[in-house]
C-alpha cells in the first residue's frame, strides 16, 4: 500500500535566500534520485502561483510504499535536508498523506470510528 509525504515551506528567512534556493535544488536532486533508484515511487515539486508566499510558497509531494516512506523518514540525508529547511525557510513542515488505496482504508477506519461512538 502506498502512502505519501507533503513537505511545504514559506518564504526564505531574510539573508538566507541563496541558501534556500540551493537547498531546494539539492532536495529536488535527492528525491528524484530516490525515485530513479526505486526507493520511492513518485516525487514532484510545486510552487504556488497565488496566496501568501510568506506562509506557503511551495511544496513537495513524495509517494512510496509504506515501508519505503518510513525508511525515508529515518534516512540521514532526508533528516539533514529537513533540518536545513527548518533553518533556512519559514513555516517548513512535513505532513503524512493518505493516497491511493490508503484513502479507502482511512475512510473505512473513520466510518468504524463513527459507528463505535454512535455518531
Amino acid at each position: 500500500m502506498e502512502t505519501g509525504i507533503l513537505i511545504r515551506w514559506g518564504a526564505p528567512r531574510p539573508g538566507r535566500e541563496k541558501d534556500a534556493l540551493d537547498l531546494f535544488q539539492k532536495s529536488v536532486e535527492h528525491y528524484r534520485g530516490l525515485v530513479a533508484d526505486g526507493r520511492l515511487t513518485y516525487f514532484e515539486p510545486f510552487m504556488l502561483g497565488s496566496g501568501d508566499a510568506e506562509i506557503e510558497a511551495g511544496f513537495f509531494i513524495i509517494k512510496g510504499e509504506v515501508t519505503q516512506v518510513f525508511e525515508l523518514l529515518d534516512d540521514q540525508a532526508h533528516r539533514d535536508l529537513m533540518a536545513q529547511g527548518s533553518v533556512l525557510v519559514e513555516h517548513y513542515r512535513l505532513d503524512m498523506l493518505a493516497v491511493g488505496d490508503s484513502i479507502r482504508r482511512w475512510l473505512g477506519d473513520y466510518e468504524r470510528g463513527l459507528m463505535a461512538v454512535g455518531a
